[in-house]
């Protein structure tokens, strides 16, 4: 993994994952000196596909912690398989020779009896893994410093057993859409970087890639209505799947452009609360904001094909 920069720009460009140089070398720095990414944005910007497209690209095992309000250690790290341990207390106690309860005690509190969780399986990993600890500011402040042994001196202290050293240092990926502020002491630890939605170009680069049998032109209005829809003020503004699968319905649909007749047909796609849904039910929202789009696919288009972009091409 990460041999350069641009030789990890090149790896997630080629499984669908578009960013630049600058994304690229913290992925780089933070893989080789064993550090964590911090990923902070909105919601559908593409933070949890970043850490699933460095998986991919390298060909490891994505591991993930889905973070919710109340989770605890147990969900994290693992628990003791109780089942397992009363039948071989059993099975002891019907033995012939004389049960030696220090030994079944200590036998009990082994890792032969422990049912991993994500954070202790990503560390037990013999090759080394990505494990994506997804959006962590759902976690109270306690979660997040149990977090902190980990971070520091890849090691989990569970109760009974001791203290787990890591066989490898997964690259870790932490997402937050700053539902809340996270604590400094998790912020230090780790790399951060800020994930925004995509530019026009880019994200018609990765409708493209989803869609290859549209035109460009589809995914150029593509581009154009995510910045469009964006750019209202709407409960929850698309994420980049969202937009995938609106290019995926146009191409089965043989669009390649939407007009105030495709209203109804879209409005399941792109409004997903009711509030959104009547808001782009006024009269001529859903015109303008279409209309809006075509503007942005124009000058997507007359961006890319300018001469300046041309010699950018040819100096690449």
């Amino acid at each position: 993994m990460y041999s350069s920069p641009k030789e990890t720009l090149a790896a997630l460009g080629s499984v669908g994952y578009f960013t630049d140089l600058k994304t690229a070398t913290t992925l780089y720095l933070a893989g080789m000196i064993h550090r964590p990414i911090l990923l902070e944005g909105p919601a559908g910007a593409g933070k949890t596909e970043l850490a699933a497209s460095v998986a991919r690209a390298y060909g490891v095992r994505l591991i993930r912690l889905q973070c919710y309000q109340g989770i605890n250690e147990e969900k994290a790290i693992g628990q003791y398989d109780r089942s397992l341990q009363e039948l071989y207390v059993l099975l002891m106690s019907r033995s012939e020779r004389t049960p030696d309860w220090a030994e079944i005690k200590r036998e009990m509190s082994s890792r032969s009896y422990f049912m991993a969780g994500p954070l202790l399986e990503a560390i037990e990993q013999e090759q080394r893994c990505v494990l994506l600890i997804d959006e962590i500011d759902k976690v109270d402040p306690a979660f997040e410093a149990m977090l902190l042994e980990l971070l520091s001196a890849w090691t989990l202290s569970i109760p009974k057993m001791g203290t787990v050293q890591a066989t490898s240092i997964p690259h870790v990926f932490l997402t937050s859409n700053q539902d809340r502020r996270l604590g400094d002491p998790l912020r230090r630890r780790s790399f951060y970087l800020v994930v925004e939605h995509p530019t026009a170009e880019r994200e018609a680069s990765i409708v493209a890639r989803r869609t290859p049998e549209a035109g460009k032109e589809t995914h150029q209005f593509i581009a154009g209505l995510a910045r469009s829809l964006r750019a209202y003020t709407l409960e929850k503004p698309p994420s980049i799947s969202e937009m995938n699968d609106v290019a995926l319905a146009m191409e089965l649909l043989g669009l390649t452009r939407l007009g105030r007749e495709h209203k109804d047909i879209m409005l399941p796609l792109i409004a997903k609360t009711e509030g959104d849904r009547n808001r782009l039910l006024l009269k001529q929202c859903f015109e303008s904001i279409v209309r809006l789009a075509g503007q942005y696919a124009s000058e997507l288009n007359n961006a890319v094909n300018s001469p300046e972009s041309k010699r950018e091409e040819v100096t690449a």
